[in-house]
């Protein structure tokens, strides 16, 4: 089924010519595609991904720009946890930036890929674990595809799953250092960031999550000291700005990911709306 809003988004003639080419390539030679990303290392994409895709067609703009706005924070001397990894998109991203990527993915439709990107960069971890505010056994559900599988009730095929939070991985790993954090597990980013209090008192990650703008969110940034920031569209004019956010701005603004920024990097956030 076609998505006209991607189309638009993306524009009908960089769609056409680069979905065109990727389609060829999957249907027609039967083999994966690669991308070299703004970082400047390769991401394999397996041809079976629906992220994949959208990674290709967008040129690895899938977040509005998000993705270059939050490697621009990254830290040599410093660890990324891409909390939902997928194919290891974000990681491989961030790879050239940051000491160590920690990619936790639970679905096994998402290893393969995962593995193949995690051997290309050199410094990726694959976690098999799905994160939560609780540690334990969970049902993952498939979803319609390894894009969208949650902890939450989406339906599709059922599996049993090992959780962690996040508290509990940093503890377990002597001399980590958690710079930075991003979140899209598909519904489920709420509970995956209530599982993270130790951490971000520790050590005060900037994080880019997927979490949808709700008062439960507003109260955790207000309880950790966090300000959210954004780049939104408005869903009148499609106009795009970066700007801070409250919970109240969810109703006539339309974003993809949000940024949870900690005090000490809040100046530089507002010099960034400023742009």
């Amino acid at each position: 089924m076609v998505n006209r809003a991607f189309i638009e988004e993306v524009g009908p003639f960089r769609w056409l010519l680069r979905y065109g080419s990727l389609h060829f390539r999957k249907t027609i030679l039967k083999r994966d595609s690669t991308l070299r990303l703004p970082t400047g290392v390769r991401i394999i994409l397996p041809r079976q991904s629906k992220n994949s895709t959208e990674i290709y067609v967008t040129n690895a703009n899938i977040d509005w720009g998000a993705e270059a706005i939050f490697a621009r924070f990254a830290d040599l001397q410093r660890d990324f946890l891409d909390i939902g990894s997928h194919i290891g998109y974000y990681a491989t991203y961030l790879s050239p930036c940051v000491r160590r990527s920690y990619a936790f993915e639970p679905d096994v439709r998402n290893h393969p890929g995962l593995y193949k990107n995690a051997g290309l960069v050199g410094n990726m971890e694959v976690v098999e674990m799905a994160v939560s505010s609780v540690d334990g056994i969970a049902d993952f559900h498939g979803g319609q595809g390894s894009a969208v599988g949650s902890l939450n009730n989406v339906g599709g095929p059922m599996t049993k799953v090992r959780v962690t939070t996040i508290d509990t991985f940093v503890a377990s790993h002597e001399g980590i250092d958690v710079g930075l954090i991003k979140t899209d597990v598909e519904g489920h980013d709420l509970e995956a960031l209530h599982g993270m209090h130790r951490t971000i008192a520790a050590f005060q990650p900037l994080i880019l999550t997927e979490c949808e703008l709700t008062t439960g969110l507003s109260d955790l940034c207000t309880q950790w000291r966090y300000s959210i920031f954004a780049i939104t569209r408005d869903t009148a004019t499609r106009r795009s700005r970066f700007m801070e956010l409250s919970a109240s701005d969810c109703d006539n603004l339309r974003c993809k990911m949000l940024f949870l920024v900690p005090q000490i990097l809040k100046p530089e956030f507002n010099r960034l709306k400023e742009n």
